[in-house]
């Protein structure tokens, strides 16, 4: 069976719809992109915020994309050239990883990272080496979510009916999931909140704080290109085990966060059911969720 890329399930054309296009437009002008002659995106994957980004750059700027998965600077390659050759922005996309990137010093106006910080054992040493390639004034920008707050929110009236003792079970096994990845050294999942204590201890200045205005909803009729795409790609998570629904991963995480396996497949019992239920319903287009997140854009400045 062929090994996927790192956040391969994340990076189909769902993606494309991840951010308001005017909500961009507005943290392109609070960062002055107009005037930015260097832009560098860390963990770009197929590097989608920096094509989105481009578009406000003067002419003749550089973008440039730094990922571990040569599978992902392939394809960004690719699109630069099929989708974006014709317009006056330089692309420029390298095989790299976070902590060591494949670039000078002080080269970027703008040095930007989304859903990262999330995935990496020393939050800390990324944040330091996207300074090192941060012009002195210049903005370094993390996009991260709080992935633990959707477990709070509710997709249908019914469920506000809801039991208090089973909610707090479900809630406490995903803390201990999110406290094992931790513990593994595979990151935190609910890192955004924390990203200005990690830019003050870095030495940043200026932070800045914004939340991203997109809910990812799904509600019938499943009648736009966005719906479409967001429930083929829910489907596909469902089919494939994706996005929290492998066994041996969440059982490993919950386990190193102190949980045991008796309580665990009780739960797990429960999220098939619960799968099964949420497929049915994606097919039949009587799924309906208002798609909430709480997702943060911090930025700060490289001190002159």
């Amino acid at each position: 069976m062929e090994e996927k890329m790192h956040s391969e399930e994340h990076l189909g054309p769902a993606r494309e719809y991840w951010w308001n296009e005017d909500y961009l437009e507005l943290l392109a002008k609070r960062l002055y992109i107009e005037y930015c002659q260097t832009l560098v995106d860390i963990g770009c994957g197929k590097g989608m915020m920096g094509f989105k980004f481009s578009k406000y750059m003067p002419d003749g700027a550089t973008v440039y994309g730094v990922d571990y998965e040569p599978g992902h600077i392939a394809d960004a390659r690719q699109r630069a050239q099929s989708e974006f050759g014709r317009n006056s922005i330089n692309y420029e996309f390298k095989v790299g990883n976070a902590t060591d990137i494949p670039l000078p010093d002080n080269i970027a106006d703008v040095t930007l990272c989304q859903t990262l910080l999330i995935h990496v054992k020393n939050p800390q040493r990324v944040i330091q080496e996207m300074i090192r390639v941060t012009k002195p004034g210049g903005w370094v920008l993390a996009l991260e979510p709080n992935n633990l707050v959707p477990n709070l929110m509710f997709d249908r009236y019914g469920e506000t009916d809801f039991n208090v003792e089973s909610m707090l079970d479900v809630l406490e096994i995903k803390l201990r999931i999110e406290k094992g990845k931790k513990q593994l050294g595979e990151g935190f999942n609910s890192l955004g909140d924390v990203v200005p204590d990690l830019f003050l201890k870095a030495g940043l200045a200026n932070t800045k704080v914004w939340i991203s205005d997109k809910a990812l909803s799904i509600i019938p009729p499943y009648d736009t290109q966005e719906k479409m795409l967001r429930v083929e790609q829910m489907l596909q998570w469902i089919e494939t085990e994706a996005m929290g629904y492998d066994y041996q991963d969440n059982l490993n995480y919950y386990m190193a966060g102190g949980g045991g396996k008796e309580k665990f497949d009780a739960y797990w019992q429960m999220l098939l059911y619960n799968k099964i239920t949420m497929k049915q319903k994606l097919l039949n287009e009587e799924y309906v969720s208002a798609g909430g997140s709480l997702v943060y854009i911090v930025a700060a400045q490289k001190p002159r």
